[in-house]
């Protein structure tokens, strides 16, 4: 339930809002997967994610992120500054490159980062949809950590 709560909660917030930013001014994502330690690779834990993007031109993208993670049974709610680069090699599927840099709130509370790419297909000119993977690095911890997630992208 806790789970159902907080993703409902992310979501919420992304579209009030995508409703308060000005006309062409803002870019949002919402992405769910897993988050696994690699020496438990069969494990999996949820990851669910989001951004604002302030969109620099069509190709880079800074901004905040925010969302809900469970690790070995964990509640964490990572809050992020956040860059995206659309890198310019093909026309409908473009290969990214992204990196968060944050804290995780919750009772295991740290610093984290997380660097990882996917790419980018294009369904029009205002949204995209994504497949995204990397590692995310937990400063208190020392452990690393790789994500697979997948996600839509709009461009308001």
């Amino acid at each position: 339930m806790k789970r159902v709560l907080a993703t409902m909660a992310v979501v919420f917030a992304l579209v009030a809002g995508a409703g308060t930013a000005p006309a062409h001014a803002f870019t949002m994502d919402v992405q769910g997967g897993v988050v696994n330690a690699w020496s438990d690779i069969t494990s999996f834990n949820l990851n669910v994610y989001g951004h604002y993007w302030f969109p620099i031109d069509q190709m880079l993208f800074v901004g905040v992120g925010s969302g809900y993670q469970e690790i070995d049974n964990t509640s964490l709610i990572p809050v992020s500054a956040s860059a995206w680069i659309r890198l310019p090699i093909g026309s409908q599927t473009l290969p990214v490159v992204t990196g968060d840099w944050g804290y995780l709130i919750g009772s295991d509370h740290q610093m984290f980062w997380r660097a990882g790419g996917g790419i980018d297909i294009k369904n029009g000119d205002y949204s995209s949809i994504m497949l995204m993977g990397g590692y995310q690095f937990l400063d208190h911890d020392g452990k690393g950590f790789v994500y697979i997630q997948a996600g839509i992208l709009i461009e308001l």
